[in-house]
Parts: structure tokens; sequence; C-alpha cells
């Protein structure tokens, strides 16, 4: 029967996945509800939990259903091992966030200046709204007071998304669009598109389309899911410390809209510095790939 699936083509095989996920979806709302429901416990502190849940059934659960059915071996599927050349990768992928820091406040910035036409006005404050609404829950999540709250939200909101996010995105969409376009530029553009647009939040389309396809590079070269994963959690593992930071009085500045003086010099820089890492990894890749092939067959 596995025979039949992993003889199927890209189209057929995204199509199944997105029935994966729209099954994902149902099943995470019914346990959600069960959840919430059924539980004694405050609204607020459930709320959290209900997140990480149905990421977990969303998104991974699909994910890792989809490699086993179309896919001899998960572990290779996903690149999920890691050979001593690929620490240098990870680690600059890891830097890469934080470098792309200024470039994503400017890109934000510009964004969320763009407006639709008028005749799309009273849609357009519809879609702010919903985005303004979305970043005040989160943000009531991020300021909640305790080192504990913090480390739960390093956990749920910060390295549970960047697994069921890459293993979907890249993992699957990416690799799966790769076999369907047989060119690796436009598979990993598609997929940071189709990663942006799912957020449901046009006005920051723009910064999490680019940080989508600084992933999908990170994934192509380091050749392992777990450097898009940690890279992905870097940014989001940012934003939760500086919050709580912020919260604290410990910093004085909202980490999701840091507006720093003369970000247009800032984000250039940054843009500039973030294309040299990418450079840098892709070329660290390839030398040291090469060389651990060497001392294998050596």
């Amino acid at each position: 029967m596995k025979k039949l699936f992993q003889n199927m083509g890209p189209a057929g095989r995204l199509a199944i996945f997105i029935l994966f996920i729209v099954l994902g979806l149902i099943v995470a709302t019914i346990v959600t509800a069960v959840m919430i429901i059924g539980s004694g416990a405050e609204k607020k502190d459930l709320l959290i939990w209900v997140q990480g849940i149905s990421q977990l059934i969303m998104f991974l659960c699909p994910a890792l259903f989809f490699a086993w059915l179309f896919e001899s071996n998960i572990s290779v599927f996903f690149q999920t091992g890691i050979k001593k050349w690929q620490t240098a990768p990870i680690l600059l992928a890891m830097l890469l966030i934080i470098i792309a820091i200024p470039m994503i406040d400017f890109l934000t910035s510009w964004n969320e200046s763009l407006h639709l036409p008028e005749s799309l006005s009273q849609w357009e404050a519809g879609m702010r709204q919903k985005q303004a609404t979305s970043q005040e829950l989160m943000k009531g999540f991020l300021a909640r007071p305790g080192i504990g709250n913090m480390l739960l939200n390093l956990i749920v909101l910060a390295a549970i998304p960047a697994v069921c996010e890459e293993f979907v995105f890249r993992g699957v969409i990416q690799k799966t669009l790769v076999g369907w376009f047989r060119n690796p530029h436009v598979a990993i553009v598609t997929t940071a598109a189709i990663f942006s647009l799912i957020h449901f939040e046009m006005f920051y389309f723009v910064p999490r389309f680019v940080l989508g396809i600084f992933l999908g590079y990170i994934f192509l070269y380091s050749r392992t899911i777990w450097a898009s994963v940690l890279a992905h959690f870097t940014n989001n593992a940012i934003i939760v410390i500086l919050t709580y930071a912020n919260s604290c009085g410990i910093i004085n500045f909202d980490p999701q809209n840091i507006q720093l003086p003369n970000s247009v010099l800032f984000g250039i820089t940054s843009i500039v510095i973030s294309i040299f890492v990418i450079i840098l990894i892709v070329k660290l890749s390839k030398k040291n790939q090469k060389r651990y092939s060497k001392s294998e067959l050596s």
C-alpha cells in the first residue's frame, strides 16, 4: 500500500498533505474545545497550552504521518541527523537571525505603512484590527510575570512553533516543491510565500516572507532540518525574552516594534550583512561537506 503512495507525484503528495492538515485542524479544534470546556483552569492560563497542543496536532502530526506514508525513512526525509561539518552552518544560521533584526524591523514598518485601495478600506480596517487583536493576545502571554512563565513561553511559543512549522514548510512543502519545480530557488520562494500567507497577517507579510526565504536557504544548504528549526527558534526566543524583559522594566522598548533610529541605514546594513552570512553558509557548507565526504572515504 505504501509503495502506491511513494510512487505518487509531487502534486498528488501536496494534495494529500493539505488533506492531512485539514484533518489535523479538525482534530485540534475538537481536542482544544474539550480541554477548554472540561478544564477548571482559568481561560488565560489554559490558552497557552491550547496554542501548543494545536500546533502539534495540526502541523507536526500531519508532517510525520506524511513522511511515514510517502518515504521509506522519516529521519532521512527530514534530514534530522547532524554531522560534524554542519555545526558551523547551524551556528551561522542562528547568528543570521540576530543580524537580520534591523532588516525585519525596517520591513515591518514599511509593510505596515502600505494601504489597500479606497474600495477595500473596510476590509483593510478589519485585517488591521484582527492583527492588532492577535498581537495584544500574544503580548498578554509574553508579559506574564515570573521566570517560570517565561520558560513556558520559550517552550510553547518559541520551540514548539519552530519545530512544527519547519517540519511542515521546509521539511514537507519545500522538499515536495523542489521535486515539482525541479528548481530549489523557486521552491524556496514559493514556500516562503505560503509560510507568510498562512499566518493571515497581511501587514506583516513581507518581513515574514523574507524570513521564510532565509529559513529555506538555511535548510537547503545546511542539509539538516535542525538548522532552520534553531534559526526559527532564535527568532521566536528573542521576542519572548525581550518582551519579558520589557514587562519587567529591564528594557524600555517594545521588541515587536523596535523603531531604531536611522532605520533605513540600519535596515540596509542588516540586509547586506545578512546576504553575506547566507553566502558564507552556502560556501562553508559546500566546502565542509566535500571535506567530510573525503574523510569518510579515506
